[in-house]
């Protein structure tokens, strides 16, 4: 007889509330501080937080090393653990100089009175009253596992930028360069390469020989590549059939006009636009102005002889495939 349980049976782990999971994710320098800034001005909208567990739980499913049973496990574990925690502040992030600081909170001297009376009284009193909010890097290429993990519960939001931006081109390719170390503090799930004895990221695997050949600009193209298609924008028949909600927000879109997307996001949750949402609007010096087309010469004229000829034609088509998709769609 065969007593292996199927992975089904192994794995079950059902969410602890009925509140919203909102999930941002993007590239660095893509914009994902400025607008998980607004979202977390929402009203029950707790101070967003990087959690590596999840960015790596994606990763390894992606990658092949766990199954969807088990990163979905993972992912509902961590995030019981976390609400829980969360809504007594433990663990809180309370440096006044961090971006994630529980202090740089609109709703600070409301949320710090949940550090006072006993754990049930706390728990009974605002656990209704808390969604929580993770930033997450480079995971729009496995997204779906979150809505068939978070299914109705589920926000995500993919803040999107032009390929053709060089903060983020400069920032990525840093990135690039820090990530190849083996003894490195960060949370990224990387794929090592033994001949050359560095570390690439897991989703350009396939590609390694390619891009270990590339110097930091063409590497930064090669993950703007991958992060940046069709595949990745837009999954509606997954947030269709789990009942999530999906929400495309293009950098210069929000900065015209942040109203539109932060309505989006807070009619997803069920809250309303406050008075401090407004203002925190306005604290993030938005709206304003921005020349897409003064960014876009100064970048191709700064690469122009820092990458070989076919890296920059794909930017200039990652650049046509964002304006005529993301920007006018979205």
């Amino acid at each position: 007889m065969n007593n292996v349980h199927s992975i089904d049976t192994m794995f079950k782990r059902e969410i602890i509330n009925k509140q919203k999971v909102i999930i941002t994710d993007g590239m660095p320098s893509s914009g994902k501080a400025l607008v998980c800034n607004l979202i977390s001005s929402l009203p029950k909208v707790d101070q967003w937080v990087l959690n590596h567990h999840v960015d790596q739980t994606v990763a390894l499913n992606n990658f092949g090393q766990l199954s969807f049973e088990a990163s979905k496990y993972l992912l509902l574990t961590n995030y019981n653990a976390f609400f829980y925690d969360n809504l007594l502040l433990r663990h809180s992030n309370l440096r006044k100089k961090d971006i994630t600081s529980l202090q740089n909170h609109k709703r600070f001297n409301l949320l710090k009175k949940r550090i006072h009376g006993s754990e049930d009284r706390v728990i009974k009193k605002f656990k209704n009253k808390v969604i929580v909010h993770y930033c997450v890097h480079f995971t729009s290429i496995a997204k779906k596992l979150f809505f068939l993990t978070f299914k109705k519960n589920l926000t995500y939001i993919q803040v999107l930028r032009s390929p053709i931006s060089l903060p983020m081109i400069k920032r990525i390719s840093e990135w690039s360069s820090t990530i190849e170390k083996i003894k490195g503090r960060d949370g990224y799930i990387k794929y090592f390469d033994k001949k050359t004895k560095k570390n690439i990221p897991y989703f350009l695997k396939t590609k390694s020989k390619e891009y270990l050949s590339a110097n930091k600009y063409e590497k930064a193209i090669m993950i703007i590549e991958t992060n940046l298609n069709s595949k990745t924008i837009n999954l509606k028949n997954y947030c269709k059939k789990n009942n999530s909600t999906e929400i495309i927000v293009p950098f210069e879109n929000v900065l015209k006009n942040p109203i539109k997307y932060l309505n989006k996001v807070s009619k997803s949750l069920n809250v309303k636009t406050d008075k401090i949402s407004l203002a925190s609007i306005k604290e993030n010096n938005l709206p304003r102005k921005f020349d897409y087309n003064k960014e876009r010469k100064k970048t191709l004229t700064y690469l122009k002889k820092k990458v070989a000829k076919k890296y920059y034609l794909k930017l200039l088509n990652l650049e046509k495939f964002y304006v005529n998709k993301i920007i006018k769609k979205f």
